[in-house]
C-alpha cells in the first residue's frame, strides 16, 4: 500500500503506524544500529506502481525504514513523496546479488544495493517476529 507522505496527514500517519508499528524509539535504534538503509537506485517495480516513479529520464532511488511490524520504502518522483508498506506477515524477501522486496502481489528490485549489514539486519528481524 503506497501512501503519498509529502505533507503530514494524522490519517495517514495512523494508518501506517496499525500496519506496520510506530518508529522504533532512539534507545532502540541505537541497540539495532540504526534502522534505516542508505539510498538504493532501483532496477524494477510492479507495473501498477510505476506510474509512481516511471521516467526515462529521472533514476528512482529509495530507502527502506525498519518498524516493529514491517518496513516502509521511502521514494520520490518530481516533487512527491512517496511510502510503501510492508507488513512482515505479507513480505518476501529474496537476496541473492540483487535485492528483491516482494508483499501483497508487488514487488520492488534494487540491483547492487550496497546496504548488506542492514539487508542481513531487516530479514533477521523479520524472521524472528
Amino acid at each position: 500500500m503506497i501512501f503519498d507522505t509529502s505533507y503530514p496527514d494524522k490519517e495517514t500517519t495512523r494508518k501506517i503506524n496499525s500496519e506496520v508499528g510506530t518508529a522504533f524509539n532512539w534507545k532502540d535504534r541505537w541497540k539495532m544500529g540504526g534502522i534505516g538503509s542508505r539510498r538504493m537506485t532501483i532496477h524494477e517495480i510492479s507495473e501498477d506502481y510505476k506510474k509512481y516513479m516511471n521516467a526515462e529520464h529521472y533514476i528512482s532511488s529509495a530507502s527502506i525504514e525498519l518498524r516493529p511490524k514491517g518496513i516502509i520504502v521511502h521514494f520520490r518522483y518530481k516533487l512527491q513523496e512517496y511510502s510503501w508498506i510492508m507488513p512482515y506477515k505479507t513480505l518476501q524477501v529474496n537476496y541473492e546479488g540483487s535485492l528483491r522486496l516482494e508483499s501483497e502481489d508487488h514487488f520492488i528490485q534494487f540491483n547492487d544495493p550496497k546496504n548488506d549489514k542492514f539487508i542481513r539486519q531487516m530479514i533477521s528481524y523479520s524472521e524472528n517476529l
